[in-house]
């Protein structure tokens, strides 16, 4: 009776997923008023992590049984078993190699073809991508509040001690690092020494990663500061505070400044200054702005709407509507916009003419 079961729910969920390929080819072509063509890229049976954007056109995606999906349109999809466990961080991709870390703390090269070629065992669990500088290191922080640097073959180079868990990305400018952690402190890290240079306390922790652009870091806090810091002189630009509670990135363009915080509002700042401009004027809850220009920023709500946001009015375009539940942003790649859901499932909408 339990084999049957199993095959009643596998048949089932392919019969789902046929149904939504056939659903979102009909939308694609429903409609002349439609630009976009939608439809579902992937359909997996374990929720996954966050996307990313390889090399030839390639995306992948860890998932909750601990391996890695690479996937493309129209080419098979790949599976790579990675670890034991849940796969908790994006899939960073240097001249072929793939490094992912995942809920356990273990940290792992591998490759497509070759499967995994080292590990490097953290103290706990490893949310954010991993980086490589000049000299060839691969960077990466985890919960256990520590930074780490490994060479080509996974040898500890660096290890920097931050005193608060590290949930994103450190960052890399051509000689330093920077990293944003749960102490509240900003770092610049020499990269051939592993030395903490310069550091900031924002009194409030860094809930994900500084972005880096134009030679100044923008710095989001926990308790809703925004903050502008030049990355030579480690001076701070502007530090503006606002009513609102974040556990994202910000996301930068090359006017403005948006601002997702944890009830899925957006918020327009000006890079300038930070100054508020407006909210995006959704009726859904958001999820966090990953991609767009000074034109206008895409994001999707967590019921499923892909919309275009459009700069100055900040008029909501809808692209496509998913039938689902999301808990991340759109990612763009090449013409194409895509997006996780929260069971396992990538969706894709192509921009024609946006």
């Amino acid at each position: 009776m339990k084999i049957l079961r199993i095959a009643v729910l596998i048949v089932l969920f392919l019969l789902g997923a046929a149904c939504l390929a056939w659903y979102f080819r009909m939308d694609g072509k429903g409609g002349a008023e439609k630009k976009e063509v939608s439809g579902l890229l992937l359909a997996d049976t374990s929720p996954l992590g966050e996307l990313s954007v390889l090399s030839g056109g390639m995306h992948a995606a860890g998932n909750a049984r601990g391996e890695v999906k690479f996937f493309r349109p129209g080419k098979p999809v790949r599976t790579v078993s990675v670890s034991q466990v849940s796969i908790s961080a994006p899939v960073a991709e240097f001249d072929g190699i793939c490094y992912v870390g995942d809920e356990g703390g273990t940290f792992a090269a591998f490759t497509p073809e070759r499967g995994v070629l080292w590990t490097f065992k953290a103290g706990n669990q490893i949310t954010g991508g991993a980086v490589r500088d000049s000299d060839g290191l691969v960077w990466f922080g985890s919960h256990d509040h520590s930074l780490y640097a490994l060479d080509a073959s996974g040898k500890l180079v660096h290890e920097v001690e931050c005193n608060g868990q590290i949930n994103g990305s450190p960052v890399f400018d051509g000689r330093f690092v920077y990293l944003g952690s749960c102490d509240g402190k900003l770092r610049k890290i020499d990269i051939r020494t592993g030395e903490v240079v310069r550091s900031l306390d924002f009194e409030s922790y860094i809930p994900e990663t500084p972005v880096l652009s134009g030679g100044a870091l923008y710095v989001l806090t926990n308790s809703g500061e925004l903050a502008a810091v030049n990355a030579d002189s480690f001076e701070v630009l502007y530090r503006v505070p606002t009513d609102n509670t974040f556990f994202t990135s910000p996301f930068v363009t090359e006017s403005y400044i948006f601002l997702t915080d944890s009830n899925g509002k957006v918020h327009v700042h000006k890079r300038a200054d930070g100054a508020y401009l407006a909210d995006l004027p959704s009726k859904d809850s958001l999820n966090p702005v990953c991609t767009g220009s000074d034109s206008g920023v895409c994001t999707i709500s967590r019921r499923g709407a892909l919309s275009f946001f459009e700069e100055g009015s900040w008029k909501e375009h809808v692209i496509a509507a998913f039938p689902s539940d999301f808990k991340s942003g759109v990612i763009e790649s090449g013409d194409s916009l895509l997006a996780a859901d929260e069971y396992g499932n990538v969706f894709y909408a192509e921009q024609q003419g946006r």
